[in-house]
Order: structure tokens, then sequence, then C-alpha cells
């Protein structure tokens, strides 16, 4: 971070001169950003769009304004040069003069919270409305942020409406921030609405505590997270897991080779083995109360057998172990004693890899790792 110029403001109502200082370079790394849409980095401190003048206390507009006054009081290299020019020197000893001619000149002060507010909600700001709107919004919940739940003011509520219909974009920022508008007003049916949308890998995590966020009813502001707290599952899978569409395939029109095998739902089970390999589960209730773990490779992979071609094998999965159960809850406390879990619960790489298209019953040719093999525990073994 390298500092450039200190810029020197009159103010409009008083006349008084404040300062503000620049950046000639700055960085993101370890910006915190906010759910809001804001960000904050230590190492490129943003200058806000409202501030308030030191000597009379009225706000200020900087967005558009024009410097008075410009000085430099840092002159990165300059004493590295061997023989700077006459010229050179002349303008550092100028710019050392200004700096201290106006030393005392203060700095500008933080607007308030309700400052903010009014002031978008009473002065013309048709020429940057979404900046200051955005930025009033800021304010409010960084007040929030410090003291705790809190609900908004009738005023913070219509600077949210007024910001709500100037994002009219259809970019992933721009749908989370309505998104999250709504959520912060309470709205949390249209907020997930919102967010039914194919964000990219950027946006998805976001979109996904946001998410989150909404399903716990939750109308605070808070600060993204990369990952979950154990640093293991990211967001960006969970989101993935819950975009994830595996609808039942039309039943075929001609009779299948092998023969079609149905199980009645695409609610999955993982079990992460390693190496990128996984085991996985679907769980099927019968007529008679007691249900069926059908299990599956990685893509439903198995070898074909003899006499068939590859082509009666594309996008179809099989079936290669099956265990029966006296219900279904037997069946998910003897999957969870096995390591597995449900996709939409534990997501992960391991996406990419689960079961698709028609079924088929290899369980002739397989090996049958858990009702033949002894890999099974029963939940009166854990």
């Amino acid at each position: 971070m390298l500092p450039g110029p200190i810029l020197l403001y009159r103010c409009t109502s008083c006349d008084g001169l404040f300062s503000r200082r620049t950046l000639s370079s700055g960085n993101t790394l370890g910006a915190q950003y906010r759910s809001d849409g804001q960000m904050k980095a230590r190492m490129l401190p943003q200058t806000p769009p409202l501030v308030v003048c030191p000597h009379c206390h009225e706000l200020f507009c900087m967005v558009g304004a024009q410097p008075a006054i410009s000085y430099r009081n840092y002159f990165p290299g300059f004493g590295f040069v061997e023989k700077p020019t006459t010229e050179a020197l002349a303008s550092k000893k100028a710019q050392e003069a200004l700096a201290e001619q106006y030393r005392d000149v203060p700095r500008y002060v933080l607007a308030t919270r309700s400052q903010c507010t009014q002031y978008v909600q009473s002065h013309d700001i048709t020429a940057h409305p979404e900046q200051l709107r955005l930025f009033a919004w800021h304010c409010v919940n960084d007040e929030r942020m410090d003291s705790g739940p809190e609900e908004l003011e009738a005023d913070e509520k219509a600077n949210l409406l007024a910001l709500l219909d100037l994002l009219i974009s259809d970019s992933d920022s721009q749908i989370l921030l309505r998104a999250e508008i709504l959520r912060e007003l309470g709205r949390f049916e249209g907020a997930a609405q919102l967010l039914d949308h194919d964000f990219s890998d950027d946006f998805s995590a976001r979109a996904e505590q946001i998410m989150q966020a909404i399903e716990r009813q939750d109308e605070q502001p808070f600060v993204f997270e990369t990952t979950h707290n154990d640093g293991d599952i990211h967001f960006e899978w969970s989101w993935q897991a819950r975009r994830m569409k595996t609808p039942m395939p039309e039943l075929p029109k001609q009779p299948m080779v092998p023969p079609l095998f149905h199980i009645g739902n695409r609610d999955w089970w993982v079990k992460v083995l390693g190496m990128m390999s996984h085991n996985w589960a679907l769980i099927e209730p019968q007529t008679n109360g007691q249900a069926t773990v059908y299990f599956f490779h990685d893509k439903g992979m198995t070898l074909r057998p003899s006499g068939f071609k590859r082509a009666d094998f594309s996008n179809r999965s099989a079936v290669v172990d099956a265990l029966q159960f006296d219900d279904v809850h037997q069946a998910q406390r003897a999957l969870k004693a096995n390591d597995f879990d449900r996709l939409k619960v534990k997501p992960g790489p391991w996406l990419d890899f689960v079961p698709e298209g028609h079924f088929w019953d290899a369980r002739a040719t397989e090996e049958g790792v858990y009702s033949k093999k002894g890999y099974w525990r029963s939940t009166h073994e854990v």
C-alpha cells in the first residue's frame, strides 16, 4: 500500500477546508466481503461517498466533488535518484511547502447511520443514486453488525426498496444484492426465488450462505465465509448439491437390454473411500413397510457382461449390491453407522461421480461387498 496525494475539499456549506488521503496502490489481500456487498480490505481503505465537514458538521457528498487543493508529502523512490533534476527538486520543494501550509487542515468526519439515511431520502441524488443508497445501507449495517440483531427503521426500509428498483441488472452480483435486500426486509420467499439462478463459481458460495440465512429466517447482515468452520466442506459444493437436478428419467418406450431396474427416488447417499473413490446408495421403501438399500460404484460403473454391446450401457448405472431393512429409518441409521451421508448434507468434489441415467441389475456378477463379504457393520457394532 503506497500513499497518494492529499486532497483538500472546500465545504459547500461553510467554505471550510478538510482533507482526504488517497492511495497510489493497494490490494484486497485478506479482504472481508459482507452479505450486503460491502468490501473491507486493510490494504485498500475506501473513501466514503458521504462525509461530514469537521467545521460546520454538515454532510458533504464526495461523489464527483473536485478538490480545491492537492499536494504530496510522500515521494517514492526520490532518495534513490543519484542526481535529481532541477525540476524534480523544485517540484518536491513546492509540495513540501504546501504540506507545511495546510498541515493543520482537519480530516473529514465519518457520517452517522441516520445522517446517511436522511440524506438519500431528502436530497436530489439522481446523479449517483445507486452508489449513495448502497452506502447508506452499508452505514446502517455497520451499526447493526456491532450492536447485534436489530429491526430496520421505516426510512431505512424505504431506502432499501428504492435501491431494489435501481438494481435491474441480471449480473450475479446484482441478483445477490436484490436477494439480500429482500432477506433483510424479511421477505424470505421472494429472496429464495431470486436465488433460483445458476451462479458462477465466484458467487455460488455467497448464494449458498444467503440461502442458509433465508432458511433460518435470519434478517441480519453477516460476513461471508470461504468454507465451513471445519475448513473441509466448501459452500460452492453445498450450492452445487442444492442446485443439482436428479429427476427420474423418463421410462423408455422400448424394452431395455439389459432390462430396466426401477428405483423410485434419487436421494443419494455417499461414502467417501479415499483416492477419489466412493460408494453410493439409494433407499427404496417397499409396500410392506420394509426398505431396500441399493448400492452403486462411482458413475454407476461395473464390468460389462459378455454378449452385450457398449451402446447397451450408454447413460446407465449398475446396481452392484443390496441390503434389506425393517423400515426406512433403520436403513438410514445403518447407512450412517457405515459412514454414508446424504449427498445434500455432505456435498463435495464427489458430486461429479454421482451415478446417472437408467439402472440395470449387475448383482449377479458383482462380489457383494456389503451383503456377502462382511464389510457391513450392524448398528449394534458401532
